[in-house]
């Protein structure tokens, strides 16, 4: 996954592990479905506190 310009980035850390920050078709894809990815993966509504529109500050 690539960073998004300068908006985010490269990376985060969460729950003590690195990730790469999705792409920007990505977020935008969650955006408009009702679900949304965690950074390791799970499921969750795009609201939720551990989805990557929460961590990124867009929701």
């Amino acid at each position: 996954m690539a960073t998004i310009g300068t908006a985010f980035p490269a990376t985060i850390t969460w729950r003590g592990r690195v990730y790469d920050t999705p792409d920007f078709d990505q977020l935008e894809d969650w955006t408009f479905d009702s679900v949304c990815e965690t950074p390791d993966g799970d499921t969750v509504e795009p609201d939720h506190p551990d989805s990557w529109l929460v961590l990124l500050g867009l929701i």
